[in-house]
Formats: C-alpha cells, sequence, structure tokens
C-alpha cells in the first residue's frame, strides 16, 4: 500500500517536495543545500531530516537535483543516507532519474568546513 501511495504521488507530480518549506542552509562552489525544518525528528543524539541538493550544473547523466532522507549523529559527528532520488530539475522536481532505499547504510565522518557539517550544525543545535 505504501509503494502504491508513493507511485502515484510521484506520477501526479506530488512527491513531498511539492509541501515543504525548504530553507536553504549552506552551499558550496558546486551546490546548494536545503532542508525542511518539519521533518526534523531527534531521537537521543540522533537526528534524522529530509534534505535536497541543487546542482549548480547539470552532472552528464540529467541529474541536476537530489532529495536524500538523511541520520545525523550529534555527538560522533557522523552521517549517514537513508534514502536518495536523482532528479531531472532543481529542487526535486521533473522527472526521477534514479531512487534507492539505502535503508541503515554506511556511516560516515563529516569533513571540517564541509557542508554536511553545517547541515549537522543546524540540525543539532535545534
Amino acid at each position: 500500500m505504501k509503494k502504491l501511495l508513493l507511485t502515484l504521488l510521484t506520477l501526479l507530480g506530488l512527491n513531498g517536495s511539492a509541501w515543504a518549506e525548504w530553507v536553504r542552509v549552506t552551499e558550496s562552489d558546486t551546490i546548494y543545500r536545503y532542508i525542511d525544518p518539519a521533518t526534523i525528528r531527534k531521537d537521543g543524539n540522533l537526528v534524522r531530516v529530509w534534505e535536497i541538493t541543487d546542482l549548480k550544473t547539470r552532472h552528464k547523466d540529467g541529474e541536476l537535483s537530489r532529495r536524500s532522507r538523511m541520520e545525523y549523529d550529534c555527538k560522533q559527528e557522523r552521517a549517514k543516507y537513508l534514502s536518495t532520488s536523482e532528479h531531472s530539475e532543481a529542487m526535486a522536481s521533473g522527472t526521477i532519474l534514479k531512487q534507492s532505499e539505502v535503508g541503515l547504510g554506511q556511516w560516515f565522518d563529516i569533513p571540517p568546513g564541509s557542508v554536511v557539517e553545517a547541515v549537522l550544525k543546524i540540525v543539532c543545535a535545534k
């Protein structure tokens, strides 16, 4: 049933990003990073949040944005992807080019001064 609903919403162009209140939190030379503050969920030292990464130039595979469900470990300053989808247009719109339910992926250390560190500091401060 859940997959059917997701499929219907995607076909209708209502994949969740249309309803979100995305806030730009940081950028680099190549990307803009947004979060939806309404999706921040804390459980002890762990925080989950929906993010969008907008690319400043289109990748060769046609990707211009990525929507991700992220989990941050505020104490150990690490992160992991829970799910991602790549989109043909900005702000996770257009055609879904690739979708992945990563599940409980691998933790990665967050490099100091990175875009991901900026997001970590914001979501862990809330």
